[in-house]
């Protein structure tokens, strides 16, 4: 709510955006230091670790999980991320591989949740127990990380413990890294589990019980979380203060950060973002990212069934022109699904440019002479630029006889149910891997029966690798095997590659700390200002 949010800043002088840029005027004055005011297209509607609720969710609860390792955040200014294995300490102060590809984990001794209660052992073996067993996504990770679902955890004693693989993997670290595997309060939530919340599900969507440095002090759902510092913290933060607001509007989000009212946001429009650009006492740039905006076709529609239909909407598609018009000239054109800034990317191969009459004649030879009808579907609530990209996708698939209809939807959800139920014949979104690697790309976005399962798609060849991708293997194996797979990725089309999406960063200016990650974060207890 906006009048709380008002409550942690001082009492501002709201300026007009057309007066703070342009080096007229100076800057509005910032938020008080005390107070980090992040502000955010949606918020969820549960706080549970084992909710299933999409981009929103997801942000949320990885800048406010305790994990025992966190990824290695790149530089701003770097085309690639670190490798899945490079990860840091969070609550675990150092790790160790044992031969058989199990890890074992010192904890950092004295950390205490918002609930008074000591970081154990016994609270990672109840925390990462209760995630695999209601989060669906939890077990992929588990699996891919190759993480054994029966005995994830041993407890060793001394601030110890072991995390249980059943072969060596090149994910398991990275896997570790994500929220899915935070550590909770396992006396908390067992103290609020009861016969008919045998989970505590009710109350952990409602409380923050991670081992984390924040404690919870108010959230309202889907509108507004506010946070303090957690006492039992480490070390001290920058913000003792921590508020996150749903505000949908690119453009009211802008405004507010532009006036001083708000300290960050990200996924503005990016004529929003080119304005952010020019406002004084605001810092607006761009960072890699493992997000990619693909179009996917669903083979359960006769025509996309069809490999040489997929080709043709593919080679009819100027990517180039897509990332001018629809990013700024901000986003890449994308040579493959998996993006370049991810490792073993840059052994597919590229699109190259349109190739209209080799599209029309792939059609023509497919029975389709006189082209086709589609309905290509989007959420608003994925990206802003849907409608330019979809506009721009539709005029240019018009060049080969595809005609298109374009329908929206109002959240992702949404959107797979339209898809799920034949309602439309392919979606545009944005694809997001939380693991920096092409291998694990595949793995959770083309494997039958993988949470991405595009478009019903379907490789016997491809998965056959999937247990090989997942493995650790000497160097050459593994690229090679990585290379079999992209091949039968970039020659079968499961999703058409649009363009690679950049991170937005765009804050005051006097706000350091952050850095680029596969899944665009921010870790508010690293920040300073």
């Amino acid at each position: 709510m906006r009048l709380s949010l008002r409550a942690l800043v001082a009492p501002i002088a709201v300026c007009a955006l057309a007066g703070c840029g342009g080096g007229g005027g100076s800057p509005p004055p910032s938020p008080a230091a005390a107070a980090f005011i992040d502000l955010v297209p949606a918020l969820p509607t549960s706080l549970d670790p084992a909710a299933e609720q999409g981009a929103a969710f997801d942000a949320v609860e990885t800048s406010l999980a305790g994990t025992l390792v966190r990824p290695a955040g790149g530089s701003l200014t770097s085309a690639t991320l670190p490798p899945p294995m490079v990860v840091v300490g969070f609550l675990a102060t150092s790790w160790h591989e044992l031969a058989d590809g199990d890890y074992t984990f010192v904890l950092r001794r004295g950390v205490r949740s918002a609930f008074g209660h000591t970081l154990s052992g016994a609270d990672v073996s109840f925390s990462f127990a209760r995630e695999l067993a209601r989060s669906a996504f939890a077990r992929f990770l588990a699996r891919a990380g190759e993480i054994s679902l029966r005995d994830p955890v041993s407890v060793l004693g001394g601030g110890r413990v072991r995390v249980n693989v059943t072969s060596p993997s090149p994910f398991t670290l990275a896997v570790l890294a994500n929220f899915r595997f935070g550590v909770l309060d396992s006396r908390a939530a067992v103290a609020h589990e009861s016969a008919a919340d045998p989970a505590a599900t009710g109350w952990l969507a409602r409380h923050l019980a991670f081992y984390g440095p924040y404690e919870l002090t108010s959230f309202e759902p889907g509108h507004e979380l506010l946070a303090r510092a957690n006492p039992g913290f480490w070390r001290p933060l920058a913000f003792s203060d921590l508020a996150i607001e749903a505000v949908p509007s690119s453009s009211l989000r802008l405004s507010d950060l532009g006036a001083g009212a708000a300290s960050h946001t990200a996924a503005l429009s990016w004529s929003d973002f080119e304005i952010a650009a020019r406002t004084a006492g605001l810092r607006a740039a761009t960072a890699t990212s493992g997000a990619l905006s693909v179009l996917v076709p669903n083979e359960r529609f006769r025509p996309f069934a069809d490999v040489a239909v997929r080709r043709a909407l593919s080679l009819a598609i100027d990517r180039e022109s897509i990332a001018r018009d629809a990013f700024a000239g901000l986003a890449l054109p994308a040579l493959s699904p998996p993006p370049a800034s991810l490792p073993g990317a840059a052994t597919s191969s590229p699109r190259g440019a349109p190739d209209v009459a080799l599209a029309k004649s792939l059609l023509v030879a497919a029975g389709y002479r006189h082209g086709l009808s589609v309905v290509l579907a989007a959420s608003l609530a994925d990206s802003p630029q849907a409608p330019a990209e979809l506009a721009a996708i539709a005029h240019q698939l018009s060049a080969i006889g595809v005609r298109v209809r374009v329908r929206y939807a109002a959240s992702a959800a949404a959107l797979a149910a339209l898809e799920r139920d034949g309602a439309v014949d392919g979606v545009l979104e944005t694809q997001v891997t939380p693991v920096v690697s092409s291998a694990f790309t595949i793995l959770e976005q083309y494997v039958r029966g993988s949470p991405g399962d595009l478009g019903d798609y379907d490789s016997p060849a491809l998965d056959a690798l999937a247990g090989a991708l997942a493995r650790a293997a000497p160097a050459a194996a593994a690229n090679a095997t990585l290379a079999r797979a992209l091949a039968i990725v970039n020659q079968t089309f499961p999703a058409i590659a649009l363009v690679e999406l950049p991170a937005q960063l765009v804050t005051r200016a006097a706000i350091g700390g952050y850095a680029a990650y596969a899944a665009p974060t921010v870790y508010y207890d690293q920040l300073h200002g």
